[in-house]
């Protein structure tokens, strides 16, 4: 029939012509043994059916080409008939979530051993050790039909091999052949990972049951994506080939990844029956080697590798604009994250905290960057504050608390690395900024509009601006950061730009007022003071700062009059709509003026007078700074009173809620010159907690049990509303040091950037912005708890990572992704070593994550079951405490669900196991509590009615109720 491959060079090193069909002998040898032996026709049959099709479109394949699309609607089609036959995923999360699973996975691992089959004997070795695997796994699990179908594939194999590692080899398997077994393989492993004891685990154990072979795919992808060559073609570059060189014969080379296989699958049969510790150790073992083979691996010239028509046709590899889409992702989501309550609940951060950590590690890996210092030192201190708190549940009561605080700082520190890796240049990093800074607009327009709508109370909280974050003192900070980079436009040469952002400023500054935040206040004045005092151009600054405070103060009584007359905490329509009336028009008005006085200082500010005119400026800015000082000397002693006075009312703490009216409207227009407050009690506390746990603290996420026992007030916080006291008290001093790496990172980057920012416009805008919104974001942190609103804490992270860029470039000059080679040479131990570091923490951030959100979404889904399904919910909860046995949220829904079968000594039990836990929980005392007066009552009512029936045995609903003593008791 002329089904030969002939030699025709390239990647394909056989000299002389060679049969294919090889899959065909495979295939026969399988069908029949299979048929003969394995029984149970409804999983044979689709199992051989779609072996037998895919051995028809490969065998096709192996005389003339299939199309690409056709091989793959044939593969998605297989997929979805294994998954209609009960042979896919059931990982419980859906049946649209299992079928995509399903045929991702089917047509992964079919292409992964196409892929392979590029050595004499490669493929069907692999297949051979992966069977055999999944047979052990069979046998162990009691399954017969999974042990003899994977034992048949085996078999098939093994009378396959001796021709194909022949030297010469005497046949091929072909398309015809790894087609075919790539399915039968991407089948067994999927039932043989199924039968672990909880279904989060299958994953892990398939992963590992095919542990080369995705090796082997994702080293390619990798590789040829860097040098941007197409991953469809085959090449020299696979992991046999990158082998050869070190092992005599291709058929040492078949048997080595065949043994490193076999390790593989041994560990998955262990993972299979082991605990969930041993599966989440087994496989981020397995990521963390992958990760460093690949390093490894790759660091050769894998331009060698290429054939020469790979190599003429290569192209760079440019992430020009999939690096621009994912910033403008990133800084929108940012932005317009108060929308989405800033991304707080953890069932929203958890997975997108997930995918900036795989994207960070692929983007990290595709184009290794050498962290500049203040980069490195930012990025220690984030990554080291996750670790650190996922290493305090060796010592915190609350290890839950712990893990979900560790987790959120691991997202941080993979979202400034993203950013550190992708804002390559100027322009990059204004896209960034300017996204956010669109987002931030976006809130400001929404909430402006809804202030002139129909209905504006619904904006506001006891008369201060709350929507639509949900946080007053979170919508305030929104808006302080939102000022600088409109404060960065303002200070361009450009007057329609300047203009836009001194009236865009305007606005936000209207808008934070009317927040009565005190943090906000504090903030818009510590980055006033900082940009003013760091960032080239101060002059023309402090003039658009005075513009905008001038048209502030304009609008001011309007602003001022909404919660000075808030009726009970209501704001009125007609108050609302002269505030609005009020923001608009200053906003307006400023950005007029500036624009106008812009256009006025390029026409007279020529040369020679310039400098003249500059001086003159300068000196001008003198005259409202002596003003100040003069009536702050007139009324020294008014203000030493109202400063002892509020003092006095900060530390003798006074029971306000956040947001409470004020009590007598008429003392004064503003709470912002107020001390009454809480602040003083969280932070005592705090400090408390630090002296008694100096070195290592309480542990992460661990300060509310102190904080209820010794608090002074009613307040119901879980935090101390201070980032450093946060730090100081949960993980003592050496928390501390690392949120000062953080911090003292930026603040280097940002004084290395003052230099490039005298010479270039552009450089000076971004400085301007970054610092400015980042020094907002820290200065109301310091005093609240910004630092836990994951979107607000994006915006001060994208400004971070413009402020430690390594190396800035003045224009984007697209450049070819370097290779490993030439980005290790003359600094290949550090840079080895920043890439192991940040990958092992990538690895466990990935791995903690995953845990954290599987086990959440069991939790919810329990939750939800719970009144319609006690059943449903008690087995998703299991599964839920399965993964992750230290929320108590789990055993709480698990105790709730026994009681739903009246079943009270079980559910004491399970709150009896929350205790164990976290023996401080008072939730869970008071649930306990409860649940024990259940049991007693259950108790009296089953004597009371027994003996009823005793004493009347002819009374039919007596008789029920001495079965049924719950019903009596509702």
């Amino acid at each position: 029939l002329q089904f030969y491959d002939e030699p025709t060079g390239g990647y394909k090193d056989h000299s002389a012509r060679t049969p294919y069909l090889g899959g065909a002998a495979v295939m026969t040898g399988y069908l029949i043994s299979v048929l003969v032996t394995a029984g149970q026709l409804d999983k044979t049959a689709p199992l051989l059916g779609g072996a037998l099709v895919l051995w028809l479109v490969g065998t096709i394949d192996d005389r003339r080409r299939v199309s690409l699309a056709l091989r793959l609607l044939v593969e998605v089609g297989v997929a979805a008939l294994v998954w209609a036959t009960g042979l896919g995923w059931h990982l419980h999360a859906g049946g649209a979530v299992d079928l995509a699973l399903t045929c991702l996975w089917v047509v992964a691992v079919i292409n992964a051993f196409n892929i392979f089959d590029h050595m004499d004997g490669a493929a069907a070795t692999m297949a051979l050790v992966v069977s055999a695997g999944a047979a052990t796994i069979g046998v162990v699990r009691g399954d017969p039909w999974l042990s003899t179908a994977a034992a048949c594939l085996c078999g098939a194999c093994v009378g396959f091999l001796p021709r194909n590692i022949s030297q010469p080899a005497r046949i091929f398997l072909g398309d015809g052949g790894s087609m075919p077994i790539g399915f039968a393989v991407a089948v067994l492993v999927g039932v043989a990972a199924g039968t672990s004891t909880a279904a989060w685990r299958s994953l892990p154990v398939a992963l590992l049951l095919i542990g080369i072979p995705a090796l082997d795919t994702t080293l390619r992808i990798i590789s040829r994506r860097r040098r941007g060559v197409s991953v469809l073609v085959g090449g020299l570059d696979g992991l046999a080939h990158r082998a050869r060189p070190f092992l005599p014969s291709a058929r040492a080379v078949a048997l080595s990844l065949g043994g490193a296989q076999a390790a593989l699958s041994v560990v998955a049969v262990l993972a299979n029956q082991g605990t969930a510790s041993l599966v989440v150790i087994s496989a981020s073992a397995y990521l963390l080697i992958a990760a460093f083979a690949i390093i490894a691996l790759d660091s050769r010239n894998a331009e060698s590798l290429l054939t020469a028509e790979q190599r003429a046709g290569a192209r760079r590899l440019a992430l020009g604009k999939r690096a621009v889409a994912s910033l403008t992702v990133i800084g929108l989501g940012a932005g317009l994250s108060p929308f989405f309550f800033t991304y707080y609940d953890s069932s929203v951060w958890v997975p997108i905290g997930l995918a900036l950590v795989i994207l960070a590690a692929i983007a990290f890996v595709l184009r290794p960057t050498r962290p500049s210092g203040p980069g490195a030192l930012a990025l220690f201190g984030l990554l080291g504050l996750g670790v650190l708190s996922l290493l305090s549940t060796a010592w915190a009561e609350s290890a839950e608390s712990a893990v979900v605080s560790g987790n959120r700082w691991l997202v941080y520190g993979a979202l400034l690395l993203l950013a550190i890796v992708l804002a390559s240049h100027e322009r990059r990093a204004a896209v960034l900024l300017g996204a956010a800074a669109v987002g931030v607009g976006a809130v400001a327009i929404s909430v402006l509009a809804r202030l002139l709508g129909n209905d504006p109370a619904t904006l506001f909280l006891g008369g201060r601006l709350n929507a639509p974050l949900g946080y007053i003192n979170g919508e305030g900070c929104l808006f302080a950061m939102g000022i600088w980079p409109c404060m960065a436009l303002a200070q361009l040469r450009r007057p329609l730009l300047a203009g836009a952002g001194a009236g865009l400023a305007t606005l936000f500054a209207c808008l934070a007022l009317l927040s009565q935040s005190r943090g906000t206040a504090l903030a818009i004045a510590f980055s006033l003071v900082v940009v003013l005092a760091l960032v080239p151009g101060r002059v023309r600054r402090a003039y658009a700062a005075l513009a905008i405070a001038v048209g502030l103060a304009a609008a001011g009584s309007a602003l001022l009059h909404v919660y000075d007359h808030a009726n009970g905490g209501a704001v009125s329509t007609a108050t609302a709509h002269a505030a609005g009336r009020a923001a608009l028009l200053a906003a307006i008005g400023v950005g007029l003026v500036w624009a106008a006085l812009v256009a006025a200082w390029g026409q007279v500010a020529q040369p020679p007078r310039a400098a003249n005119m500059r001086t003159l400026g300068a000196w001008l800015l003198a005259v409202p700074v002596v003003a100040a000082l003069a009536a702050g000397v007139a009324s020294a002693g008014r203000v030493s009173h109202d400063a002892s006075a509020q003092w006095h009312a900060f530390v003798h703490v006074a029971e306000q809620g956040e947001g409470a009216a004020p009590s007598t409207p008429s003392t004064s227009q503003s709470r912002l010159l107020s001390g009454a407050g809480n602040r003083y009690d969280y932070w005592r506390i705090a400090v408390h907690v630090w002296e008694k746990h100096p070195l290592i603290g309480v542990g992460a996420g661990n300060y509310p049990r102190s904080y209820f026992e010794r608090r002074a007030t009613t307040e119901d916080v879980q935090q101390p509303h201070s980032l450093e006291l946060q730090a100081l008290s949960e993980l003592g001093l050496a928390g501390a040091l690392l949120l000062a790496c953080f911090l003292a990172g930026v603040g280097w980057g940002a004084v290395r950037m003052r230099p490039l920012a005298r010479r270039s416009p552009r450089s000076r805008a971004l400085l301007t912005a970054s610092l400015g919104s980042f020094s907002a974001w820290l200065a109301q942190d310091s005093v609240d708890w910004m630092h836990l609103l994951p979107g607000l804490t994006g915006v001060a992270l994208a400004c971070a990572a413009v402020l430690t860029w390594p190396r800035w470039q003045p224009e984007p000059v697209v450049q070819p992704a370097p290779s490993r080679t030439t980005a290790l040479r003359g600094r290949r131990p550090a840079l080895a070593l920043s890439l192991c570091a940040v990958l092992v923490t990538l690895i466990v951030a990935g791995a903690s994550l995953s845990r954290q959100g599987l086990a959440q979404l069991y939790r919810e889904r329990a939750q939800t079951e719970l009144a319609r399904n006690p059943a449903a919910a008690l087995s998703d909860v299991n599964r839920s405490l399965e993964i992750d046995s230290d929320a108590p949220q789990s055993y709480y829904i698990q105790a709730a669900a026994f009681a739903h079968f009246d079943q009270a000594h079980a559910a004491e039990a399970a709150l009896a196991r929350a205790l164990g836990r976290e023996a401080g929980n008072f939730v869970t005392w008071a649930l306990l509590g409860d649940v024990s007066v259940r049991q007693r009552l259950f108790a009296a009512a089953k004597r009371d009615y027994t003996r009823a029936h005793e004493l009347n045995p002819r009374n039919a609903t007596v008789r029920e109720l001495a079965l049924d003593p719950a019903t009596a008791v509702r």
